[in-house]
């Protein structure tokens, strides 16, 4: 099983469900994390992405961690300073439209948006209310590009959309696609040489069905064309997430793998959980479990069944922990706190 990983962790397209798995897989193998200084939840994002962000980076010492996967603008001279130079390189992608609505739900408060009462009516006329200069804008306009290191405001033309994919492919050895969620799985497991088990999971940091809303046809070609770049990207790595599946594992074992790895969440989900699945975060009981609320999303969470035996409880919770709880977890058990 490869162990040394760098997972761009793209906003709003599962990647908490991703980070899940890579915080799992880590703890379990003993790997260390390249954590954010003091122990925060970002790389200070949105800066480009520097070495001498990690706790415990020093120039002078050739130490690498395992696995670096907490939310950066991604920069690769610098990553290649905290990681071996063995390790594979990933990302997620998820709808740019999908993606927009739900950054305008969880980013209300940011420069673009928080004037606007509808993503439509930002969509009609985007340059009353976005502001190239603020320090946020990139909430609001070609997110994924961002979040890659490229200019969200830069040039659409079929030559500098090229330099940059071609950019990407040449960092990233694969780039999976949220909307594929399990199929992306079972092309992570195979590309980890990891086992099923490795690759479950539950939907993390989901929101309520409420807060979602869908957009009429005019506003989602407005939406396309304000987003440009990142519909460039998201395409692109569509069309070569099949291209690989289609020759790394081809159809038939795909339909066999995940029919297995839903059956294995099935199981799990059963064993594991109260109720029906995902609830609201009031309703969540232990607190330890209860995921951040951000925005105007309503984030949901789980709980689990009361009396479960000491190794299934743990493997039951780890499965449910929210991002920031379970990295502050695995931060102090990285970084110890001297005794008193």
């Amino acid at each position: 099983p490869k162990t040394d990983i760098v997972f761009l962790k793209v906003h709003k397209s599962a990647s908490s469900t991703v980070m899940n798995i890579l915080f799992r897989f880590g703890e379990t193998h003993n790997l260390t994390f390249a954590f954010p200084q003091g122990g925060g939840f970002q790389l200070y994002y949105p800066h480009h992405f520097l070495a001498r962000f990690v706790e415990g980076f020093s120039p002078q010492s050739p130490q690498r961690f395992n696995i670096l996967c907490h939310h950066m603008r991604f920069l690769q001279p610098e990553v290649q300073k905290v990681v071996p130079s063995s390790a594979v390189y990933f990302s997620i992608l998820r709808n740019p439209v999908q993606l927009m609505e739900s950054s305008f739900v969880y980013y209300k408060g940011a420069s673009a948006f928080s004037r606007v009462g509808s993503l439509e009516e930002f969509l009609s006329q985007p340059y009353r209310y976005y502001n190239p200069a603020s320090g946020d804008r990139h909430y609001a306009r070609n997110l994924i590009t961002f979040d890659f290191g490229f200019n969200p405001d830069g040039d659409v033309s079929p030559e500098r959309v090229q330099l940059m994919l071609k950019a990407i492919e040449a960092s990233f050895d694969f780039v999976l696609i949220s909307e594929y969620f399990d199929e992306s799985m079972v092309l992570l497991k195979e590309m980890l040489c990891w086992d099923l088990d490795s690759v479950v999971s539950f939907p993390l940091n989901t929101r309520d069905s409420s807060t979602k809303s869908t957009l009429p046809e005019s506003a989602v070609e407005k939406l396309k064309a304000w987003n440009r770049l990142d519909w460039e990207i998201y395409t692109h790595f569509n069309r070569t997430f099949w291209a690989r599946m289609e020759r790394d594992i081809g159809r038939e074992r795909l339909r066999r793998e995940v029919r297995a790895l839903r059956a294995r969440q099935a199981e799990l989900a059963r064993t594991c959980l109260q109720g029906a699945g995902s609830v609201a975060a009031k309703d969540i009981k232990d607190s330890s479990l209860r995921p951040l609320q951000h925005g105007g999303a309503r984030i949901l969470g789980y709980n689990l069944k009361q009396g479960l035996d000491r190794g299934l409880e743990r493997t039951c919770r780890r499965l449910v922990t929210p991002e920031l709880q379970y990295s502050s977890l695995l931060y102090k058990k990285q970084f110890p706190p001297p005794p008193p």
